[in-house]
Formats: structure tokens, C-alpha cells, sequence
């Protein structure tokens, strides 16, 4: 059934693409990048939230300790204010804190992931505290606590308006000790008696994903990190995993010395970091030598969340072509924080150095770049179909949950960015021809060069796909004869919408005969044109 087939428009048949060059972009602009790409100091993202001093009598050591060790000299005016609390906000660092003891342990706790609450992540809105996810095992889930639910009013207090720390501070308390919380779930309102407990998350998960790509989720860099990375490692290997996706999205920060454990996975015992500090000195520090590295190809996540400790690996990543950064810029926070106890058993953290990439690239302020900027779809989503064959990545390419990650992965290494949008996910499918402003009530025809096997014509022979989204539309057919079909959209198409009607060749005409190519009719929508506007065909 070779080149039987036309689809009607009233505009004249488009010229077919060039379909090597199609295949071209998979085989040469990404294999290329992939082949080529292939308890002291604390690194943490801190909020600009300032903990105050209470206790008046650390100034004297407070003053000292900035003016030896601070990262850069300070003035006089700093060294000179009346209290712990003024010579922080003269120094303008966000990063240079006073913590309680208790304070102390509970940052420690954030970054081992270890904290005494009821066992829910949160998102913060208007009216209160939104339940993203229950913690398996957690007391919250014992009570019943849902994702989804949004609490209201807890302790006796009002949620509304409140900022995650101070939110946090009223669900959180001592271990044993019990909080009342008033819930929304839909058109209900539920109160529950939530006792506290050790919450304990692991900074290190993984899966295999495909069945042959190693995901692994760092969400911190802890003290039991290195641990939790070299058991999940170990079990994503004995999968046989070709690849890896290092998930460091939304991962603040952490332990240097659990960042030289980690790295030496991935850069081996090459340079990790340059440290400069307050006089100016340069010191570079070698990551840990395990004896091997992960050989298969790596993939980094990145976004604007990722900082410190999660910056210091992804810059030697790069600077050494370890891996592959997707995503979008980090933090930018390229700053080494050291803890110092005080005489009254309270802490100060405080900036003590600057850290470069290993070809001393600044990080502070400017962040690591991506290779792949991904903006709007999952990078996720995109680095796995990075990590596929070509012909499994265009099957999943074409499903609407991974559309949109294949639309932007591969406008971004485009080389040819005049090539049509639908060669991307049918690279092989020839053009048939384009229509500009068609009613949203349009119906389609189809013709072909002969008597059809309409059992072969079906939803999934033939589609109309919003070409943004992938989402495909609901459609039945109604044969006009022995070659001519019209295909009817069940809704009303959206205004101001390209969309893509798919022929592809798995339909085949009377004698078995098959299409010897797929081909692609582009149809864009237009407001205010009713379905009588085109109602006859061109040839």
C-alpha cells in the first residue's frame, strides 16, 4: 500500500522532511555530549532567617572568632557592636548564624534528616499547612493523616499566614509529648492527637528504573550518607544497571567530608574542590579513592535548589566530564561554613572559606550551569530517556507522560533548529501537508489509493495529538467508501492549538498490503471560525 495515502486540507501538500537528518540529531548531537560528558566544615543552604543570641556574655568570644577567622576582615563597626545579636546584622551574612543547643541539634538534625515531629512533609499556603506525604510508619500515619490534607490550626494555633519555620516549630516538640491539630479534608474537618517522634529519613534512596537505569534520590549529605549510598549503590549493581540518574534537586547541602566520601565515586581520586581563605590562600583537596568509579554513563539533576555540598560535587563532575548535568543553575552558594562552641554551651556557625570548582571556576553567586537546561518539563523524565536506546526513548517519547520532556531534551541539542516539531517524535513520517485557523468543530478526511481494511483503522492507527502536551483526542471514524474515512473529534478542539493527525503505517488495504512510510498532517486552530468555514476538499 505504498503511498496511498493523502490526507485533505485546503492548503497544497507540504515538501517531506529530510529524514536523515532526523535520525542524525539522535545519533550525533546527543551521543555526542554523553560520550564526551561521560564533622568539621559544613556545606548546608541557609535561610536568611537570623537565629538572635540570648545570652550576652559570648560577645566577647563571638567578636574574637570573627575577627580571626571570619572569611573576610571586618570593620570595626562590626567588631565593635553592643551585642551578639547587632554584630550579626552588621556582619550581613545569612549564613553566619547563633544557634541554641537545641537549635544546634535540630540543625544538625536537617541535615541528617532527623527531626522529632508527627511525620509529614509539608508545602506552606495561605490557610495553613498542606500534607504533601506521610512518612511510612510515622505517628501521622497512624492517626490517619492523608496527602492532601491542609492543617488549620495546631496547639492551639492559627496556621494562616505563617512562614515553614514557624510552622514548623509548633508541630515539632519533644519526643513523647502529643500536639492537637485541626484538619481540612474536602468539605470536612477532622481533629487528631498526634503523639512526636523520632522522625529518621534516609538521605540516600534508589531504584531501578526501566529495568536497567540506577536512580538514586541524595537528598542531603549526612553523616550516615556515605553508608546509605554505598548500600543502595551495591544493590542497584547487582541489578546490572548500564546507567545512573543522581537525583541532587532541592538538596541543600551538607558535610564536606561526606561530599569527599561520595565523590570519589564518580571523580576517583582526582581534585574535588579549591578552598581559599581569609588570607587568600588556595588549598586544593582530593576526593576519597574507593579503588573504582561508577564507569556507565551518569546523570546529574540540578536546580535552583541544589547548593552548597550539592554545587562542590556537580562543579568537579563538570570540570572532570564525569557526568552529564541536567536541569537548571544551582544555588550558588560557594561558602564553608564551621561550627564553633561557645562557653555556654550554644554555637555559632560562621563562614570560614570560599570553595572553587577544581579548574577554579567561582560557584558563590553565580552557581553551576547545567549541560542540558531543562525548564519546564521533569528533568527527571528527561535524563531517563537520555539513558535509553534510541527506539525505546521514541516510544516513550510519543506517551503523553513523556512528551513534553522529549519536546524540550531535543529542541536543546538541536543543532538545526529549522527541522519541524513533529520530526522529533516521528522522525521516519513524511508531511502531507499544514492548515492555519481550522474551526474547532473540524472534522478530517482521510483518502487513500485504494480499498482500505478498515479493521486497521483505530485509535491507535490513527491520532490526533495536541502537539504541546501529547494528550491525545478522543476520536471515531466514519467510512465515506472503500477509501475515504473522516475522522470526527469527540470534543471541541482548543483554540489557538497546533495539532498533529497521525496516519501511521500499521494500516494496510484490502489484500494485506501495508503503507511503506507514516505520515503527519498539521492542522492549527484559530478562535471564532465555526465548522462551516471549510467544508470541501482539494486534492
Amino acid at each position: 500500500m505504498s503511498n496511498l495515502i493523502r490526507v485533505e486540507f485546503e492548503t497544497p501538500e507540504g515538501e517531506a522532511i529530510d529524514k536523515m537528518r532526523a535520525k542524525f540529531l539522535w545519533k550525533k548531537t546527543f551521543r555526542h555530549i554523553l560520550l564526551n560528558l561521560v564533622l568539621v566544615l559544613i556545606l548546608i543552604l541557609s535561610t536568611s532567617t537570623t537565629v538572635w543570641a540570648a545570652n550576652s556574655n559570648v560577645l566577647p568570644e563571638i567578636g574574637s572568632l570573627i575577627q580571626h577567622q571570619y572569611v573576610d576582615p571586618v570593620s570595626a563597626e562590626v567588631l565593635n557592636a553592643p551585642t551578639v545579636d547587632e554584630t550579626l546584622k552588621r556582619l550581613g551574612d545569612p549564613n553566619t548564624s547563633y544557634f541554641s543547643a537545641d537549635e544546634y541539634q535540630n540543625f544538625l538534625g536537617s541535615i541528617d534528616k532527623k527531626f522529632t515531629g508527627i511525620g509529614i512533609h509539608i508545602d506552606m499556603e495561605a490557610e495553613g499547612v498542606r500534607v504533601v506525604s506521610v512518612i511510612s510508619g510515622s505517628s501521622a500515619e497512624e492517626v490517619g493523616l492523608q496527602a492532601g490534607d491542609l492543617i488549620v490550626h495546631a496547639a492551639g494555633q492559627s496556621l494562616a499566614g505563617l512562614s515553614s519555620e514557624e510552622a514548623v516549630n509548633i508541630l515539632r516538640g519533644l519526643e513523647g509529648s502529643t500536639v492537637r491539630i485541626s484538619v481540612q479534608r474536602g468539605t470536612e474537618t477532622k481533629v487528631y492527637t498526634v503523639t512526636r517522634r523520632v522522625i529518621s529519613v534516609p538521605t540516600v534512596t534508589g531504584e531501578v528504573l526501566h529495568g536497567h537505569i540506577g536512580y538514586i534520590d541524595l537528598n542531603s549529605f549526612g553523616s550516615d550518607t556515605k553508608t546509605e549510598f554505598e548500600t543502595v549503590v551495591k544493590r542497584l549493581r547487582s541489578q546490572k544497571v548500564d546507567g545512573w540518574i543522581i537525583d541532587l534537586r532541592d538538596n541543600g547541602g551538607g558535610y564536606l567530608s561526606s561530599v569527599f566520601d561520595l565523590a570519589g565515586y564518580f571523580i576517583g581520586p582526582n581534585v574535588l574542590v579549591s578552598v581559599k581563605d581569609r588570607t587568600g590562600n588556595v588549598k586544593q583537596y582530593e576526593a576519597q579513592d574507593h579503588g573504582f568509579t561508577l564507569s556507565q554513563p551518569v546523570i546529574f539533576l540540578i536546580n535552583e535548589y541544589s547548593a552548597s555540598a550539592s554545587e562542590l560535587l556537580t562543579a568537579a563532575v563538570k570540570d572532570h566530564q564525569r557526568g552529564i548535568l541536567v536541569g537548571t543553575t544551582t544555588y550558588g552558594k560557594g561558602t564553608i561554613q564551621s561550627l564553633f562552641s561557645l562557653s555556654n554551651g550554644d554555637f555559632l556557625k560562621m563562614t570560614v572559606g570560599r570553595f572553587y570548582s577544581p579548574l577554579g571556576n567561582q560557584i558563590d553567586e553565580v552557581g553551576v550551569t547545567p549541560d542540558v537546561e531543562i525548564m519546564q518539563a521533569d528533568s527527571l523524565k528527561v535524563a531517563e530517556l537520555m539513558l535509553l536506546d534510541e527506539t525505546e526513548a521514541l516510544a516513550k517519547a510519543r506517551t503523553t507522560a513523556y512528551w513534553e520532556a522529549w519536546g524540550e531534551l531535543v529542541n536543546s541539542l538541536s543543532a538545526d533548529r529549522q527541522l519541524e516539531g513533529y520530526t522529533y517524535y516521528y522522525p521516519s513520517y513524511r508531511k502531507v501537508s499544514e492548515l492555519a485557523a481550522i474551526p474547532l468543530d473540524k472534522k478530517f478526511k482521510v483518502c487513500f489509493n485504494g480499498a482500505v481494511d478498515w479493521q486497521s483503522v483505530n485509535s491507535a492507527s490513527v491520532e490526533l495529538i495536541d502537539a504541546k502536551t501529547g494528550k491525545r483526542i478522543p476520536t471515531q471514524f466514519k467510512t465515506l467508501g472503500p477509501s475515504e474515512v473522516q475522522v470526527i473529534p469527540n470534543v471541541t478542539l482548543n483554540p489557538n492549538t497546533t495539532y498533529w493527525l497521525v496516519i501511521h503505517p500499521a494500516i494496510h488495504d484490502v489484500k494485506g498490503f501495508g503503507m511503506s512510510e507514516g505520515v503527519v498532517a498539521i492542522a492549527h486552530t484559530i478562535e471564532g471560525i465555526d465548522g462551516s468555514y471549510f467544508d470541501k476538499s482539494v486534492h
